[in-house]
């Protein structure tokens, strides 16, 4: 397999230090930067796999480096914040980040985090090889597994690495039911513990984009006191490329 870079943006030189030793501990390839500036010019250059991302950065914040970064690509994003206010987890995720650490960590925590986030699209091969259809179309989606583009009224809609995850799972499984630990392990690749303000923030977002009306979805349909299902209706078909 190919070494898996990942690009560590935090201005505090011993907690870089200390995540630059795990990543490299766990073979993977890591590259520094201090400043949101800096951060964008790597990106940019190199392509990272993954972002570790601080959110208080000299220059631009984190959330801006997000905001910019989420607009040219669907590179997973982890906050790395001593901001630990639950508007603050929102508005990262919100932005487009996949998820959201507060300091201090544990640097095996985040090893496990960095891991799943780099294993989910090899999974999502693993799908395809299984005999998952490439393209779903439902109404006015359509959901192209292979290139991860999806198009609502044949138009094409960004999404995030995680928000197309989790529309692809559950798109694939109409009419059945996930909790949010289900959704959480299979899109995150590991458990919640109790963390379902993350799936409800993608699901929101994720509304906002292929929903005709966000306030009244018709795809993902919340199961009251379980979790969410995907209602495919008698309009969708599979097509195997």
């Amino acid at each position: 397999m190919t070494e898996q870079t990942v690009l560590v943006v935090e201005d505090d030189p011993e907690i870089r230090e200390v995540i630059r030793l795990y990543l490299e501990k766990n073979n993977y390839r890591v590259l520094l930067a201090t400043s949101g500036e800096e951060a964008l010019q790597i990106a940019e250059a190199e392509r990272p796999d993954l972002a570790i991302l601080d959110v208080l950065l000299p220059g631009r914040n984190g959330f801006e480096v997000c905001r910019e970064l989420r607009a040219v690509s669907p590179v997973p994003i982890l906050f790395l914040s001593c901001k630990k206010d639950e508007a603050d987890k929102i508005a990262g995720l919100n932005l487009g980040g996949d998820d959201y650490i507060t300091k201090p960590f544990s640097p095996n925590e985040l090893m496990a985090r960095v891991r799943a986030h780099l294993r989910r699209p090899h999974l999502a091969a693993a799908e395809q090889a299984g005999g998952q259809p490439d393209k779903l179309v439902v109404g006015h989606l359509r959901i192209d597994r292979l290139s991860r583009v999806v198009r609502v009224n044949g138009q094409e809609v960004t999404l995030s690495r995680k928000e197309f995850d989790l529309l692809s799972f559950l798109a694939s499984r109409p009419e059945q039911t996930f909790s949010h630990e289900q959704l959480f392990r299979e899109i995150w690749g590991q458990e919640s513990f109790n963390d379902t303000r993350t799936i409800i923030v993608h699901v929101s977002n994720l509304r906002k984009k292929i929903e005709p009306d966000p306030s009244s979805p018709k795809y993902i349909i919340n199961v009251h006191g379980v979790g969410y299902k995907f209602i495919a209706g008698g309009e969708s078909h599979a097509l195997k490329l």
